[in-house]
């Protein structure tokens, strides 16, 4: 699985081929990106991006259900995204989205999702076949950003997406050790871990929080200032345990979040934590994001490794689509 990860900046050239080939002619109210996790998460990037762009023209509806918020509508664009094509929470939500009468683009390598799309007239941005959902990240998000780039809705251009493609593939190196670095510190830690970071980044934590849940099997908690200082950081004047490692991400750019960052450190040291930081590299916010995204996932590989886990292996996850494919029901077509 490790080598998902270190062909990102291949994944991005090959995003970078189709860019344009799907294009929408469309000045829509309000996008809503429908998905679920490894796939869901892509949402949360272009919501983060949208977020720091001054005179983006729409808002970022990010959804991880089954159903669509009530009011998106026809005037309304909707991406649904599915690595596979089979996520069903993800086909319910294209359907509604459909019968809504909303404009609608799929972002899948195949599956149902494709089938339906084909049959309802419904473009799709299709991508590399046999990944992991949550490996599939740098080709499912450029997907999206290809199409707003074609609405004047960009957020990043061509440009820019193959210098990205250029920066992860020089920085390769430096993620595997800085991933085998963090790996061995959760590892030796053995113990519950927190991922603290500051605004605008809480979508690598909550995404590094999944990957290590999916691929390491461990359970994680995520703090993001300036609100963790209203909140989380009372927990820890006396918390049930003092058995808690962190890791804090801290965009060095940024000077007031690498401080909040500091401020969280000393709070978890004075709690008897140990804190072990990560710096992003990367010129712009689109860097940052994915090259802090690729060190947290080659980390929770590298600790299944270290765990003897298979990275692959999502037992819980198979159970819980068992039981949802028996009571769900799909008709997106």
């Amino acid at each position: 699985m490790k080598n998902y990860y270190l062909d990102w900046h291949k994944m991005i050239e090959r995003a970078v081929d189709s860019w344009g080939k799907v294009s929408v002619s469309f000045k829509p109210r309000a996008i809503a990106i429908t998905g679920m996790g490894g796939s869901g998460c892509v949402g949360d990037y272009v919501e983060a991006l949208a977020s720091s762009r001054e005179g983006f023209g729409s808002p970022i509806i990010v959804v991880k259900s089954s159903s669509l918020p009530k009011y998106v509508a026809g005037s309304d664009l909707v991406f649904a995204v599915s690595y596979s094509g089979d996520t069903i929470e993800t086909i319910m939500a294209f359907g509604e989205a459909l019968r809504r009468g909303a404009r609608v683009v799929a972002i899948t390598s195949g599956g149902m999702l494709e089938e339906c799309s084909k049959i309802r007239g419904v473009p799709v941005v299709k991508v590399s076949e046999g990944l992991v959902p949550r490996a599939a990240l740098p080709e499912m998000l450029i997907g999206i950003l290809g199409v707003l780039d074609s609405m004047n809705l960009t957020l990043a251009s061509r440009d820019e997406v193959v210098e990205l493609a250029q920066f992860i593939g020089e920085r390769s190196l430096d993620a595997v050790n800085e991933a085998k670095a963090l790996a061995n510190f959760i590892y030796e830690s053995s113990s519950n871990l927190v991922i603290a970071t500051h605004t605008p980044l809480e979508v690598i934590a909550v995404r590094g929080k999944n990957e290590l849940n999916e691929n390491a099997k461990i359970l994680v908690k995520v703090e993001v200032a300036p609100e963790w200082a209203h909140n989380d950081i009372v927990g820890w004047e006396n918390p049930f345990t003092r058995n808690w490692a962190a890791i804090t991400i801290a965009d060095p750019g940024n000077i007031l979040g690498a401080r909040l960052v500091e401020f969280m450190e000393s709070i978890y040291v004075k709690s008897g934590v140990k804190v072990h930081k990560l710096l992003l590299k990367g010129s712009n916010l689109l860097e940052k994001l994915i090259y802090g995204s690729l060190v947290l996932g080659l980390a929770s590989v590298e600790l299944a490794e270290l765990r003897g886990l298979n990275p692959l292996e999502t037992k819980g996850i198979a159970l819980y689509k068992k039981f949802l494919r028996e009571i769900a029901e799909e008709k997106p077509c």
